[in-house]
Parts: structure tokens; C-alpha cells; sequence
């Protein structure tokens, strides 16, 4: 069998991609966590800044690059 990507796979991701992300407008994590019972209250698991907001992940992938040089989603981990 081919591990190639298949037309059904490609557009999930697609529709993936088309979500929004909430980050850290203090660091820029992508961790946000919610507090339990609080629904209103969400902060970050990074710097624990309370100051969320949310993008595309385009957009964010360019506001990580602007302030830390490099395209976070394609570094090796």
C-alpha cells in the first residue's frame, strides 16, 4: 500500500486548517487553558498571561516568525 496522502485526507486538513487558533498575545503559546467551572476564564499554561486572542493559523504562524525568527510549524522538535 502507498502512504500517500489521499484526496479525502488533504481535504480534512484543509477544513482543519480553516479553524481558528487561540494564543497568547503576551508569548504566543498555543497552550491556553481553561479554568474548570469558570468557563469564562482562560489563560496561558506558558506565562499564565490572561490576555488571549485568536487567529488563523496562518496568521499566527506569521506573528510567531516575526517575533522569534523562525516558522514554528516547520522546525524539527
Amino acid at each position: 500500500m502507498s502512504n500517500l496522502p489521499t484526496e479525502t485526507d488533504v481535504l480534512c486538513n484543509q477544513d482543519y486548517n480553516s479553524e481558528p487558533v487561540y494564543y497568547c498575545r503576551n508569548c504566543l503559546s498555543l497552550k491556553i487553558m481553561r479554568v474548570a467551572g469558570l468557563e469564562d476564564i482562560e489563560f496561558c499554561d506558558e506565562c499564565n498571561s490572561t490576555d488571549i486572542g485568536q487567529c488563523s493559523i496562518e496568521e499566527w504562524r506569521k506573528l510567531w516568525k516575526e517575533k522569534h525568527g523562525f516558522d514554528y510549524l516547520e522546525k524539527d522538535y
